[in-house]
């Protein structure tokens, strides 16, 4: 009797426990060149709202970390989908941000920091942390993923994501650490 009881509040326990953690989704979209779309999609149990998208571009020995979502002045109407315009708001579950192609990104980013002696074709990694805020908690959680750039055969350049799937920020030392560099691109 006592073996049931404890199967049940292991099921109950894992069933709590899996409703409260966060799963974003950083994928590559139509395509596996420069002008695929980037998405984020939101898979947890309950709504996130994304407030901000950092990118660091790594060119040589050099990283440019920018956030994505103050890069540029919006026009008064932003259309259909304005997250995804402003690359921030609240995710239902399933719901994604398209947050544009990946060559868009790039540029967007050499322009913000005045980088005019860089190509597209320089950068040679690119990495995306999504930073949201999830239910009750007071601290930011938040994925990561890294793209590679690899020149292709043809003369274009292939995104090649490193995993198969974006990290998980869950932990609270790694959620301190995404809340101050938030902070530090606010």
């Amino acid at each position: 009797m006592l073996v049931v009881w404890m199967t049940y509040l292991q099921l109950i326990y894992l069933q709590f426990r899996s409703a409260r953690q966060t799963r974003i989704l950083i994928t590559r979209a139509a395509g596996r060149h420069m002008r695929s779309r980037c998405l984020i999609t939101n898979m947890s149990s309950q709504p996130v709202y994304v407030t901000s998208l950092i990118g660091t571009l790594h060119i040589g020995g050099r990283d440019i970390e920018l956030a994505l979502t103050d890069l540029q002045d919006l026009p008064g109407d932003l259309g259909n989908d304005p997250r995804s315009r402003m690359a921030q708001g609240s995710l239902n579950t399933g719901q994604y941000l398209d947050i544009g192609r990946f060559d868009t990104l790039v540029d967007l980013m050499l322009e913000a920091n005045k980088e005019t002696e860089i190509e597209v074709g320089d950068v040679e990694c690119f990495d995306l942390a999504v930073v949201a805020f999830y239910g009750w908690e007071h601290l930011p959680v938040g994925a990561t993923r890294r793209f590679h750039f690899v020149p292709d055969s043809g003369g274009g350049v292939k995104v090649q994501p490193l995993t198969a799937a974006a990290e998980q920020i869950t932990r609270k030392s790694k959620r301190r650490e995404l809340l101050r560099t938030v902070e530090q691109h606010m």
